[in-house]
């Protein structure tokens, strides 16, 4: 992965000329798309982060992201247009790491970029065992009792913040600062919608309730 090197998916050209400028300036280089055909004729592994528009003619972004999370857990900070709330969360369920709505500032995106890069950065440290949990930040690959877990990039990042606070009830804020860098607007459902989809991954392999919420306060790893 190269942190440096971005895809940005998006067939507003006004909008790749003006972000790919912006981020070109801030240390990044930028590869621009027009539409999800030609990018996925490309390897995925030439970058570090992809900034995808959920909105394209032809493949759309969702089936994008489908199609990344196959093969590939590479950051995906998705641009939807502000009042797409569904199309907002299947993205997240598909597996994107975070997302903008449309008007955006690009100050904005640059500093969401740079927040999912220092939580990858921030788990990059030797393997951690937790009791039957083994996490492998190298390989960003974990497992549970010898079993392999088939986990996004963004499920493995937010396991790993539940079992560095283990048995500690973690807030929808404290979650969001660790994984984006920021708190949690009362109407962003992007935690919760997170925390359901690694509930059910690791219902897949363990028995019994795994991420216990807690009402008017957070969230709570019961297992490990």
């Amino acid at each position: 992965m190269n942190m440096e090197r971005l895809a940005l998916i998006d067939d507003d050209l006004e909008i790749r000329q003006l972000l790919s400028k912006y981020l070109s300036q801030h240390g990044y280089k930028v590869v621009a798309f027009a539409d999800g055909e030609s990018f996925l004729e490309v390897d995925f592994n030439l970058f570090g982060c992809i900034i995808l528009d959920i909105g394209l003619p032809g493949i759309d972004g969702l089936d994008v992201c489908r199609h990344l999370r196959k093969s590939s857990s590479i950051p995906i900070v998705m641009l939807t247009a502000a009042s797409d709330d569904l199309d907002r969360i299947i993205g997240l369920e598909l597996g994107a790491d975070d997302y903008i709505g449309k008007p955006f500032n690009p100050r904005e995106l640059l500093a969401r970029i740079r927040a999912l890069f220092r939580r990858i950065e921030a788990v990059n440290q030797p393997q951690i065992t937790n009791l039957l949990f083994s996490i492998d930040p190298l390989t960003r690959s974990v497992s549970y009792d010898g079993k392999p877990l088939d986990l996004t990039g963004a499920e493995f990042d937010l396991l790993h913040v539940f079992l560095k606070n283990s048995g500690q009830v973690l807030s929808r804020d404290k979650i969001g600062m660790s994984l984006h860098g920021r708190k949690i607007q009362p109407y962003d459902r992007s935690i919760d919608t997170a925390v359901s989809r690694l509930r059910i991954k690791l219902g897949d392999f363990i028995e019994g309730e795994t991420i216990k919420s807690i009402r008017g306060k957070g969230y709570v790893l019961i297992i490990g």
